[in-house]
């Protein structure tokens, strides 16, 4: 006798409902939220990088906010003005708006926190504020 195997059976159900949505309307298969844009978070001596992928995105169609211990990052990706929804066979790169804020976990100082963006990569280097900058204790003896 075969032993069940449950992550294939969900694997099936999975690419049947991407099947069966994905027919109603691209727009709503993939929508731009959530985990959108990847991030990597790098902790370093001076601060924090944060690397965002944002391929497809104007620079002034980006806007990037620090608040307390997170940031806020909102843009809006546009469809190719050249092509027409009627005419893609398929469409996987999604379109639309989108905003994710990430928390560090130390508070930042925006005043300090600098952006950078090229090739589809918005590049954030926070600053924690003073605060929240460890500071060495000498030991009295």
């Amino acid at each position: 006798m075969e032993s069940p195997q449950p992550f294939r059976e969900m694997r099936r159900l999975q690419r049947e409902m991407e099947r069966l949505f994905g027919e109603l309307t691209p727009a709503w298969r993939w929508p731009l939220t959530g985990e959108y844009p990847a991030v990597n978070l790098t902790r370093h001596a001076d601060g924090i990088l944060l690397e965002a992928l944002c391929p497809g995105v104007d620079r002034e169609g980006l806007e990037v906010a620090a608040i307390g211990d997170s940031v806020t990052i909102r843009g809006e990706r546009k469809p190719e003005a050249d092509v027409a929804n009627a005419r893609y066979h398929r469409r996987e790169r999604p379109v639309g708006s989108f905003a994710r804020t990430i928390r560090v976990n130390e508070r930042l100082d925006p005043d300090r926190t600098h952006a950078t963006y090229a090739n589809g990569c918005l590049r954030l280097t926070l600053a924690r504020s003073q605060e929240s900058t460890p500071k060495k204790i000498a030991i009295q003896s």
